[in-house]
Parts: structure tokens; sequence; C-alpha cells
């Protein structure tokens, strides 16, 4: 299995076992977006709260940026310097 999915399987893993639950039942909701070459990306989302946010590049590494909570609907994120890989919402 390639790192950037053992990684993203870990995070899931991670989110699955805090016991999160949505209106769904015991089905916790996630939202990827997968970006490339990029200083900032937008995403709008459905989450009735602010999701938590992680971000992995397209080595698999964890990202540390700015995430910035426009409203309950949208996120942004800033990195310092363009990178490629996926934002990770739940």
């Amino acid at each position: 299995m390639a790192r950037r999915e053992e990684v993203k399987m870990a995070i899931r893993n991670f989110f699955q076992s805090s016991g999160g639950t949505t209106s769904q039942g015991n089905n916790l909701q996630s939202q990827e977006v997968t970006f490339v070459d990029q200083s900032s990306i937008t995403i709008n989302h459905t989450f009735e709260s602010k999701p938590t946010v992680t971000i992995v590049d397209t080595q698999g590494n964890v990202i540390v940026a700015d995430v910035q909570y426009t409203s309950n609907q949208q996120v942004v994120v800033i990195f310092s310097v363009n990178l490629s890989g996926t934002v990770i919402l739940r």
C-alpha cells in the first residue's frame, strides 16, 4: 500500500475511533479534496459545524497550514509554499 494511502487510512481510523457520529448514525461523514500546486484552497462543505481539517501531501506527510473558517459552510486553507495533496474534512 502506498505511503499516502496508509496515512489517509490511519487518519480515517483515528476519526472513527473518536466516537463521533452524524445524523446518519455511526456513518461518519468526511470530504476529501485533492489539489495540485496550490498556495491556497477554498472548500465548500455541507457539515453542520466547523469540520476538523487534515492535510496530507502527495508523499503522505501530514501538513500544517493556516486554516480559516470563513463561514459554517466554507474553509480556506493557506500554505506557505505551493503544495499538492489532499485536504480531508471531518
